[in-house]
């Protein structure tokens, strides 16, 4: 006897995504769709395959919601796919052998393809982008929060990071896209920051603003590589140190932009080639060899 598998994907106006991910999991027992209240051709386009189709309030981003969808799966096994994913052939062939595998682990990560700017990005720390998506009913439930990762239960393990077994995900269209997100997700994570720590004392600064976007800039562009792929990588580097810049003010403007004194931009401009004179050297030290590699680590050290 072969183990049933349950699909959840939650829609929100994803009218010119959601055929292709559809067609795509057709193999699936089951397909759970959980709405949030689209206002376009989305549960028109649902309704062709599936009629397990549910309403969620929309909370600005999916995880209640694929939790509710994960209490209306009938099936042991589940596989979450966002409604801009694509499951490949290959890959549907590894999860069925997975889930009628009497060794299985119950929870396994699954590598993901994120295509940015119509390019497969596999630096900037995109790849594998491991997500955990397969498991069995109960042992994975998603917190309440952006980008967060689940509270998960059981054994674990990950597909091989391999492009064949890797879900294909349409990230990014355009810097517009980019940009949209980014100014909603921002908002609702400076808020979560906050919360997490009720007894804030930051003090603002602009000091503190240029070394988290030169900080992230830094770590994206050189420590995860992202130069090495040209201009997508760079500027996808660029638009993730905005993201975290964006955040830290949107803290800011939550304490009704508290006054702070003027500061020296000198300084702080000393301080952000500090941080990148590091990074440099380190990218230098893991790109060299023999004496050229003793001479960066030095300088890495020195933060020359």
């Amino acid at each position: 006897m072969t183990n049933k598998l349950s699909v959840l994907i939650h829609t929100k106006d994803v009218a010119e995504t959601l055929e292709k991910t559809l067609s795509s999991v057709k193999f699936a027992d089951e397909i759970v769709i959980v709405d949030m209240e689209s206002s376009d051709d989305t549960l028109k386009i649902a309704k062709k395959y599936t009629n397990n189709i549910f309403h969620h309030e929309d909370v600005g981003y999916a995880d209640p919601a694929r939790n509710f969808a994960i209490s209306k799966a009938t099936n042991e096994w589940i596989l979450v796919v966002d409604a801009d994913e694509v499951i490949s052939e290959e890959l549907r062939e590894i999860i069925l052998e997975t889930i009628n595998n009497k060794d299985s682990a119950d929870i396994y990560h699954l590598p993901r393809k994120n295509f940015v700017f119509n390019k497969w990005i596999m630096k900037t720390g995109w790849w594998p982008d491991y997500q955990p998506r397969l498991f069995r009913k109960g042992t994975v439930s998603w917190q309440v929060g952006v980008h967060r990762l689940p509270d998960m239960t059981g054994t674990q393990e990950k597909f091989p990071a391999e492009e064949k077994y890797a879900i294909e995900h349409a990230n990014y269209i355009d810097t517009s896209h980019f940009i949209k997100k980014l100014n909603h997700y921002t908002s609702i994570q400076a808020i979560e920051r906050l919360d997490t720590n009720k007894q804030n004392k930051e003090q603002y600064s602009t000091n503190k603003l240029f070394e988290i976007f030169a900080n992230e800039l830094a770590k994206r562009s050189l420590m995860m590589n992202g130069t090495e792929e040209g201009l997508h990588g760079t500027s996808l580097s660029f638009l993730q140190a905005t993201y975290e810049a964006v955040i830290y003010l949107k803290q800011w403007g939550e304490t009704g932009y508290k006054e702070t004194k003027p500061e020296d931009f000198g300084a702080t401009l000393n301080h952000i080639q500090k941080i990148w004179r590091y990074w440099w050297a380190d990218y230098k030290v893991r790109h060299s060899s023999g004496l050229t590699s003793i001479y960066w680590r030095i300088r890495r050290k020195l933060y020359l």
